[in-house]
């Protein structure tokens, strides 16, 4: 559905919503209103004829109060003695009528409280109440009062047909508003949003002519500076890389070579043994720096493929172990492995997972002192895969926490060419567990150790 559409039909239906809750608002704030008016005005004239009467309960007093509600035809006013026997009424009523209000009043007497109900005599709303007359807490009888409400029911229908022309008038004008003002301020959001379709795709050779001077036209201007402002960056940036991967590969494939052959083959000298191995661990060193880069380009830029497929996570992390049994056992570092049960099989790339669980637990072992401990567990709950790496190594200090994911972040600068990597590890590390629906956090205290978890929701 089109945003001009929606936007029509989304301020119509606020449109008829507010309309409504008003009209009906109105129309119950004036019916209460009225309704407790018309209450208190009836109770306060049979709170004053029970007054009168109670003083002098005498024929020619009842007749007097009875001649004051004669003023409205359409009001009933009933006096009964302590039997509910009728002793002056201000208008004839029927039996069965008058019987109606006997029981009515028995009823709301054995409640022991006066209350006001709504009855649907003649089809229009009348009010029903009453009042007990007594002396000395003996009840001598009863004040009682039928009236309708006629004219708040002629007035109501009239509020009622003025809200239903003032809602179709409100409706029709805000149609024909929105309508207009959709179609004109959708037409150039139409095309930023075609532009920025263009962006996401990659594709930044393309121009937005602004018109007008609003803020739809300054949102033109500014796609238009950052498609120019990305289509420099990546250039820039992939010449970058392409000089980088093509000025470094070939010479670190020979140097790799000679030096491995260097190392392998002792010669007589000392030193010349020393410097092979130096030569081929600044060697890999480098070779895992522009392996690294060319991830995090192709990372950057989507390109980098995920083939999700049901992976047995147990058996991924065994077979991981077995890769780094070996250094660890030279750094005589204990590393354990657990799970809460066997097999526990997630939706994820195996082998991205594994590149990502590898880079955690080698950092493990990097920063951890020989004789330590790495405990790496995998946990299966009802929603939730929760993978942990945790070790008793170095820890990071807390104010480096918010950082290690930025790339080349360093926790220890002044280390960083002894014992510190390319500072890309963690962050493709994080890259690819989004890319595969996960997220990761880590723990850590100075000092005392580092854990990262790694959670997939199922």
């Amino acid at each position: 559905m089109k945003l001009s559409t929606r936007l029509s039909l989304f301020v119509l239906v606020c449109s008829v919503i507010g309309i409504i809750v008003m009209s009906t608002s109105f129309y119950q704030l004036s019916k209460s209103f009225y309704k407790n008016q018309l209450q208190k005005e009836i109770e306060y004239r049979l709170a004053a004829h029970g007054e009168i009467v109670e003083d002098d309960m005498t024929a020619h007093t009842l007749h007097h109060v009875v001649l004051m509600e004669k003023r409205d035809p359409e009001t009933f006013f009933i006096i009964m003695d302590q039997e509910f026997n009728l002793l002056e009424q201000n208008y004839p009523v029927s039996e069965q009528q008058l019987q109606s209000y006997r029981k009515w009043i028995q009823e709301k007497s054995n409640l022991g409280e006066t209350e006001f109900i709504e009855t649907m005599a003649r089809h229009i709303p009348h009010i029903w109440s009453f009042v007990p007359l007594t002396k000395d807490e003996d009840v001598l009888g009863y004040l009682f009062i039928d009236q309708d409400t006629g004219d708040f029911n002629q007035a109501q229908t009239k509020l009622l047909y003025i809200s239903i022309i003032m809602a179709l008038l409100t409706l029709l004008l805000s149609g024909l508003i929105t309508i207009y003002l959709s179609k004109r301020l959708t037409a150039p959001l139409i095309e930023v949003r075609n532009s920025t379709r263009k962006i996401a795709k990659g594709d930044f050779d393309f121009s937005l002519v602004p018109k007008g001077n609003d803020e739809i036209t300054d949102l033109i201007k500014d796609i238009s500076n950052m498609a120019s402002q990305l289509k420099d960056y990546r250039d820039s940036r992939q010449q970058f890389l392409s000089n980088v991967s093509h000025d470094l590969r070939t010479p670190l494939t020979y140097l790799k070579g000679y030096a491995a052959i260097l190392k392998d083959k002792p010669h007589s000298s000392k030193d010349v043994m020393e410097y092979s191995k130096t030569i081929y661990s600044e060697a890999i060193r480098m070779e895992r720096l522009v392996n690294d880069l060319f991830q995090l380009m192709k990372l950057d830029e989507g390109k980098f493929k995920i083939e999700m497929r049901e992976t047995d996570i147990v058996a991924l992390l065994s077979h991981l172990l077995q890769k780094v049994k070996l250094r660890a056992k030279e750094k005589n570092i204990d590393i354990r492995f657990s799970s809460n049960t066997n097999p526990i099989v997630a939706m994820v790339d195996s082998e991205r997972m594994e590149q990502a669980i590898l880079n955690l637990v080698t950092n493990a072992i990097h920063y951890t002192e020989p004789g330590g401990c790495i405990e790496i567990s995998v946990e299966k709950q009802p929603h939730q895969l929760i993978l942990q790496v945790k070790d008793n190594g170095q820890g990071i200090p807390e104010q480096d926490l918010p950082y290690i994911w930025e790339r080349f972040y360093r926790v220890d600068k002044a280390r960083s060419s002894v014992s510190g990597g390319s500072g890309l590890g963690l962050t493709i590390t994080k890259q690819l567990i989004e890319l595969q629906g996960g997220v990761i956090m880590v723990n850590s205290i100075f000092g005392k150790g580092t854990c990262f978890i790694i959670k997939f929701d199922k």
